[in-house]
């Protein structure tokens, strides 16, 4: 592999471990697309997310802008992660819409901690995980109709690590990703996420959430077999690991504040080998 290669790996297994797994059931050619694009994605992430990072949106705003360059071939950049994910979006055909939507929603982040509705979630994470699906859908190849179903499994995903991370995302970046509707609705409060409280109302909104995010799943799933057969594993594997999440969740009796949900390698090991023994994807 490339040094760049070799980078990009370093990073997808670093900090996406449960679908770094999941990319060793593509082909190599797409396996490593995957990586490139996961790098595309993580960095201006950890611009906004990083513990150490200072002087945000400076940062954020020099990487839109280089990549802006680099997209319209107006300026030669020295970030080579950039031209190595334009090559991807000329060879795959991925529209600089998703991209820019993407960043889009990392701009948010630097400003937006709450959410009113759940429509206002939704078209936030157009920009940080529907997109991704719409580009991982490019890259693995599909066919008409596929799309919306990318659109479900996109959002399962981002779903799923907002209820894995909610004290993360509290204490260490001021965010609540869960919807206010939602909270007012079962009687739940920034104090039980503050002091990690889990009580009757709070295991209410949990099992509402992940009720919703299966379904999610289920939707996505459904469409996997819309994916060239060279992805259809690799996806399904990934969507297996992320509800693995959700159903951890329940085990831990909705109490992920002290602890952060994990799946285990074992776990992963065998809902890879269930992805690569499943027939009729």
């Amino acid at each position: 592999m490339t040094e760049l290669l070799v980078a990009a790996q370093s990073i997808i297994k670093r900090y996406g471990t449960g679908y770094y797994r999941a990319t060793f059931l593509f082909p190599r050619e797409i396996r490593e697309a995957t990586w490139t694009y996961y790098t595309f994605v993580r960095l201006p992430d950890e611009i906004v997310d990083g513990q150490a990072v200072t002087d945000r949106e400076q940062k954020l705003a020099v990487w839109i802008q280089e990549w802006s360059d680099v997209a319209s071939g107006t300026k030669v950049s020295d970030n080579d992660a950039l031209h190595a994910f334009k090559r991807g979006t000329d060879e795959y055909h991925i529209p600089l819409e998703y991209s820019l939507s993407f960043l889009k929603s990392m701009q948010q982040d630097l400003t937006v901690s709450r959410y009113a509705t759940y429509k206002e979630l939704q078209e936030y994470m157009y920009g940080s995980a529907v997109v991704v699906g719409y580009t991982m859908s490019h890259i693995i190849g599909f066919t008409d109709g596929a799309l919306p179903y990318a659109k479900a499994l996109g959002e399962a995903f981002q779903m799923t690590n907002f209820l894995r991370d909610i004290k993360d995302d509290y204490d260490a970046r001021g965010r609540i990703y869960i919807p206010q509707e939602d909270m007012d609705r079962f009687g739940v409060t920034e104090a039980h996420i503050l002091n990690g409280v889990v009580d009757d109302a709070w295991q209410s909104l949990m099992k509402f959430e992940i009720a919703r995010t299966r379904a999610l799943y289920e939707r996505g799933v459904a469409g996997i077999a819309l994916l060239h057969p060279r992805g259809r594993r690799a996806v399904y594997a990934a969507a297996l690991i992320y509800r693995e999440i959700l159903d951890q969740i329940e085990k831990s009796n909705y109490e992920s504040f002290s602890h952060r949900i994990v799946v285990s390698p074992f776990r992963k090991t065998v809902l890879l080998l269930k992805a690569l023994w499943k027939r009729n994807l």
